[in-house]
C-alpha cells in the first residue's frame, strides 16, 4: 500500500473523472445513469457497454470496449456476474489503460469460498496493472459533488464539508438520505467502498485529510480484508496523524455482530480491546452503534465547523460542560436538569449575585431564573434576551433553549420572539459558545415551516434533548483530545 504525497494526489481522478464507463448496462442498474444525469456529468462523457441494448434511458450503448472511443478509462463501474468478472477485468484492462474501477458485483469474499478466490484473483491481476486501483468488490461506488458524480439520484446536487467512507453501501446511501433531509447535511465525498481487495480505508482517510473541502469526516468500519493483514498497522498510523475530527462507528462490536460482518464484507473484526487501545491513543471519536446518533452527531461537527468559517475565527472548542437550559415548562425543566446532570453536563444553580443581577433585568412573577430559566410570558419580548445574555456570562459553554411550533407564524408575538432568537444566537456565537434548539417533531405543518426556517438561518435545531447532548458530548471529547494534540 502507498501512502505517499503522490498517491494521495492520484485519487483525486476517482473522485472528479473526466470520463466514466459502465460495464455492462443493465435495467437493475440503470440508477447509476439517473445519478449521473441528476449531478449535472457531462453525459459525452458517460459511455453505456451493453451487448443487448441501442441505446439506454437517452443514452448510445456500445457493444463492447473495444468500441469505446476512448484509450484512456478514468473510472470503469464493473457491473458482471461474478462468475465472469474475472476475466471480464482481464478483458477490459488487456485493451484500454483503465485509472480507477468501482467493481459493483458483490456474491465475492462476503458469500462463500468461491467468493474469496475471486478476490484473491482481482488482486492479482491488478497488482499486474499497477497503475490501475480499484473500490470494492460489493460496493455502491463513490458520490462526489465536485466530480458530478452519484449513484442515486436522490443524492445532493450541493457541495458541503463532510467526508464519508463507508463499507456498507445501504448505511452510506442512508447516512447521505437521512442526513440531507433532516439537517439539511451537505457532503464533499463518499465513498462506499465495500470488501476493500485494493483500496483502503487508510487511503481514503489519508486523502480527505488533506483535502481543503472537507471538515469532518464518518467512517463506518466492518473489518480489515484477509488480503491486507498488515492494513492494521496502516491505519492506526493515518488515524495517529488525522487532523480533523473522525467519527468512527464500528460494526461487529459484539461475537454476533463479528458473525455478520463475515457474511457481508467478509472482513476481519478485530477485538474490543484493541479499539479501546486505538481510540485512546488517538484522536478519532468512536460513534454509537447508531446511525441516527451518528448523523446528530455530524450535524454538529459540521456546523460548528461552518460557523467559525463563517466568522472568519480560529476554531474554538468547548472549555466545559456548564448548560443553561431555557424553556416554557417547568417540568420539561426538572426532566432536563436531571438528564443532563446523569449523562455528565454541570447544570448551575443560579443564587446569589448571580439571581439577583437576573432579577434585576427582569423581576420575575411566574416561573424561575435559577436555571432552569422558567419564562413562559416573555418568548417575544425584550426581556428574554437580556436576562439569557446575563446568564451565559456565568462561564457557560452550551446553551439548551427548548421551543414548540407557533401556529401564527406572521403574527406579531412569532415575529418577536424569532428576532430574540436570532440576538441570542449571535451573542452566543460571539462568545464562542453553542446555542441548541429543542424543537420537538410531530405531524405539524407551523412546526415544519418554523424547523425550515431555524435550519436555514444556521440554527442549531434537534428533536430531542438526549440527541443534542450526545452529540455536544461528543464535541467536547474531540476538543479535548484536539487540546492534548495541540500540547504534544
Amino acid at each position: 500500500m502507498l501512502e505517499s504525497d503522490d498517491n494521495n494526489q492520484s485519487l483525486e481522478l476517482l473522485f472528479k473523472p473526466k470520463n466514466v464507463v459502465i460495464y455492462r448496462v443493465s435495467r437493475t442498474v440503470d440508477f447509476f445513469v439517473k445519478g449521473f444525469k441528476r449531478q449535472g456529468f457531462n453525459l459525452e462523457n458517460l459511455y453505456l457497454v451493453s451487448s443487448k441494448e441501442e441505446s439506454f434511458l437517452g443514452l448510445k450503448c456500445y457493444k463492447s470496449i473495444d468500441e469505446i472511443p476512448v484509450d484512456k478509462i478514468d473510472l470503469l463501474i464493473l457491473s458482471i456476474r461474478r462468475d465472469l468478472l474475472v476475466q471480464a477485468l482481464q478483458e477490459v484492462l488487456s485493451k484500454k489503460k483503465v485509472d480507477f474501477i468501482h467493481i459493483f458485483t458483490a456474491g465475492t469474499g462476503e458469500f462463500d469460498k468461491t467468493g474469496t478466490e475471486i478476490e484473491y484473483k482481482i488482486k492479482e491481476i491488478l497488482d499486474d496493472y499497477k497503475n490501475t486501483r480499484s473500490i470494492g468488490p460489493n460496493c455502491m461506488g463513490i458520490y462526489s459533488p465536485r466530480g458530478k458524480t452519484a449513484y442515486y439520484s436522490s443524492f445532493p446536487e450541493e457541495h458541503g464539508n463532510i467526508g464519508l467512507i463507508f463499507q456498507s453501501g445501504d448505511l452510506h446511501s442512508k447516512m447521505i438520505k437521512f442526513g440531507s433531509r433532516r439537517y439539511h447535511l451537505r457532503f464533499s465525498i463518499g465513498v462506499s467502498i465495500g470488501n476493500c481487495v485494493d483500496i483502503q480505508i487508510s487511503e481514503v482517510l489519508h486523502y480527505l485529510n488533506d483535502d481543503k473541502d472537507t471538515d469532518v469526516i464518518c467512517v463506518y468500519f466492518e473489518g480489515i480484508s484477509p488480503i491486507h493483514k498488515n492494513e492494521g498497522k496502516h491505519l492506526f498510523k493515518i488515524l495517529k496523524g488525522m487532523k480533523k475530527p473522525v467519527l468512527f462507528m464500528r460494526g461487529g462490536k459484539t461475537e454476533r455482530g463479528q458473525t455478520a460482518v463475515l457474511s457481508h464484507t467478509g472482513s476481519m473484526a478485530t477485538k474490543k480491546n484493541i479499539w479501546n487501545a486505538v481510540f485512546k491513543q488517538t484522536p478519532i471519536i468512536e460513534a454509537s452503534s447508531s446511525l441516527d446518533e451518528l448523523i446528530d452527531d455530524t450535524y454538529l461537527f459540521s456546523s460548528y465547523f461552518k460557523r467559525f468559517k463563517r466568522l472568519e475565527r480560529e476554531i474554538e472548542y468547548p472549555s466545559n460542560k456548564r448548560v443553561l437550559i431555557i424553556l416554557w415548562s417547568g417540568g420539561f425543566g426538572i426532566l432536563a436538569t436531571d438528564t443532563l446532570i446523569e449523562m455528565g453536563f454541570e447544570v448551575p444553580h443560579f443564587k446569589g449575585e448571580t439571581l439577583e443581577k437576573l432579577t434585576n433585568i427582569y423581576p420575575i412573577r411566574v416561573g424561575s431564573l435559577s436555571n432552569p430559566l422558567d419564562l413562559p410570558f416573555v418568548t417575544y419580548q425584550k426581556e428574554l434576551v437580556d436576562v439569557t445574555k446575563a446568564a451565559i456570562d456565568e462561564n457557560i459553554s452550551l446553551i439548551i433553549l427548548e421551543t414548540d411550533a407557533w401556529k401564527d407564524i406572521e403574527g406579531r408575538r412569532f415575529k418577536g420572539y424569532y428576532n430574540n432568537l436570532l440576538e441570542i444566537r449571535d451573542y452566543v456565537e460571539k462568545q464562542n459558545k453553542t446555542m441548541m434548539i429543542i424543537l420537538h417533531q410531530y405531524p405539524s405543518e407551523s412546526g415544519k415551516i418554523f424547523v425550515d426556517m431555524l435550519l436555514k438561518d444556521n440554527f442549531l435545531v434537534y428533536p430531542s434533548l438526549e440527541a443534542a447532548a450526545k452529540s455536544f458530548l461528543k464535541l467536547y471529547e474531540y476538543g479535548k483530545k484536539f487540546e492534548g494534540l495541540q500540547n504534544k
